[in-house]
């Protein structure tokens, strides 16, 4: 297994640049809040720089790839995180112009970052790209655009994978389940939202942490994972595993009167 030190730019995935960074490589934050992403530089030190940049303006993403390249060298990684949250409504209730933009956020935010630095890795001596899908790109929930976009991401992920397989760049997508983010559960709203019915849909019974993600997208763009392309990886606390299963908790918890013939 050869080493390599992983250069990589992040579209809104905070943790994953902290792991990047505690992993020894370096990392170019993009966000739309220029901040944010600013204070996140500053955090992580010389081995970071930001740079403001919508997912969905190719332009942008090509002048910020390259001002990470000129400021850290060739980039062999992408990590694609970013997008827009969606409050569960029924189709009665969302507009299609609503829908229109969180898909556009998700899927194709993440097809215009592939495209604009997938590429440059894809040119260069390769790497490995990771795409955010989630469980709900296998079993639907009910955000109706977020979902669709999820499970879009999740086959895009897997056609870039063949399509760049022979130019040695790895593509694949991590699919977690209820994550501890605010896009989740605002900052505001922090401790006041009843999580029972998400918690009793996760058999580990709690929330995931974003460090926890990360570190599963850090292994997907390292050496370790050298044979792995085209995966979408579940980091769910067992909520894809366990969907037939009810209720969770195992065998001592009782089960509704049945006949089984």
């Amino acid at each position: 297994m050869t080493t390599r030190t992983i250069t990589a730019i992040v579209t809104g995935g905070a943790a994953t640049a902290r792991r990047i960074v505690a992993g020894g490589g370096s990392v170019g934050i993009l966000d739309l809040n220029a901040d944010a992403a600013q204070q996140l530089a500053r955090e992580l030190g010389a081995s970071a720089i930001a740079a403001r940049a919508d997912v969905l303006d190719e332009n942008a993403l090509n002048a910020a790839a390259d001002r990470v390249a000129e400021a850290l060298g060739e980039v062999n990684a992408l990590v694609c995180c970013a997008g827009i949250p969606q409050v569960p409504r029924p189709i009665e209730a969302w507009p299609t112009s609503e829908f229109r933009r969180v898909v556009e956020s998700h899927l194709i935010g993440t097809y215009a970052s592939c495209r604009a630095i997938g590429s440059r890795i894809a040119a260069g001596s390769g790497g490995a790209i990771v795409n955010l899908a989630s469980v709900v790109a296998v079993h639907a929930g009910p955000v109706l655009a977020y979902s669709s976009a999820k499970a879009a991401v999740a086959n895009l992920t897997q056609s870039l994978a063949v399509h760049w397989a022979a130019k040695n760049v790895r593509v694949n997508a991590v699919a977690p389940g209820w994550t501890d983010t605010p896009f989740l559960r605002p900052k505001e709203r922090q401790g006041e939202r009843d999580l029972t019915p998400i918690l009793g849909a996760t058999p580990m019974r709690r929330l995931m942490q974003p460090q926890e993600i990360a570190e599963v997208i850090h292994f997907l763009l390292s050496p370790a994972a050298s044979t792995i392309t085209g995966a979408i990886l579940p980091c769910d606390g067992g909520v894809l595993a366990g969907a037939g299963w009810f209720p969770f908790g195992g065998f001592d918890v009782p089960y509704p009167s049945q006949s089984v013939s």
